[in-house]
């Protein structure tokens, strides 16, 4: 799983304008809970914890959102918490509905929320987000959408969370914000083999075949 980073400085990526889209903020929690199909509640919880909602619409109609939080995170896959450094923001909680992927949704959704969050008087200064590394399409959308992954966010040997940075001093900024340890060795290239229960480092390097979007893939032998 990389670890992304995007400046508020960083050039805007050179995405063009898709005709219909628009990205707002969502402070109704019960618009959120009809949206994700969970309780008002839990979505009442996460506004009070101070995390932010925002909806993308393609001409009127719902088409994906997801969550930027401000004070703390959680990475439920990796059961890893850590406080979000003041002046910076975690995106997390993603969602493109079916009916509207393929569109490029999810990187134009993501830079208005990096536009929308380095302006004003509380303007953040720098976002990160991090993915499943059988995640494909999630880190082709983050990548247009500007961030760069400065370290692999995964499981090692023995089933522990752990990073290894990808660009020089990318382990220890990842390790300062996550609270996680770096590791020497290589780290488990799927979450979905480790969650469930084949062993960290249960695909030979470069033979995972595990798909996000495809529930039937899995990782070669």
């Amino acid at each position: 799983m990389p670890f992304a980073v995007r400046h508020r400085s960083d050039p805007t990526p050179p995405i063009a304008p898709l005709p219909g889209l628009a990205v707002a903020r969502e402070e109704c929690a019960a618009a959120m809970a009809a949206l994700q199909g969970r309780t008002e509640e839990e979505m009442r919880r996460r506004f009070d914890a101070g995390h932010r909602a925002y909806v993308a619409r393609l001409h009127d109609a719902p088409a994906a959102w997801g969550w930027v939080a401000t004070r703390t995170a959680d990475i439920g896959e990796l059961g890893s918490s850590f406080a979000v450094p003041d002046g910076e923001r975690y995106l997390w909680n993603f969602v493109t509905l079916p009916s509207h992927r393929g569109l490029g949704i999810y990187p134009r959704l993501l830079d208005a929320i990096v536009r929308g969050e380095s302006r004003g008087a509380a303007a953040a200064e720098r976002f990160w987000i991090a993915y499943a590394p059988e995640n494909h399409a999630s880190g082709a959308g983050i990548r247009k959408a500007g961030f760069v992954a400065l370290a692999e966010l995964s499981f090692d040997a023995a089933g522990r969370a752990a990073l290894r940075g990808l660009t020089p001093g990318g382990g220890r900024i990842a390790s300062r914000v996550l609270g996680l340890p770096e590791a020497a060795d290589p780290l488990a290239q799927c979450w979905r083999c480790v969650r469930a229960g084949r062993g960290a480092m249960s695909c030979a390097p470069d033979r995972c075949r595990c798909d996000y979007q495809q529930p039937a893939s899995g990782c070669a032998a």
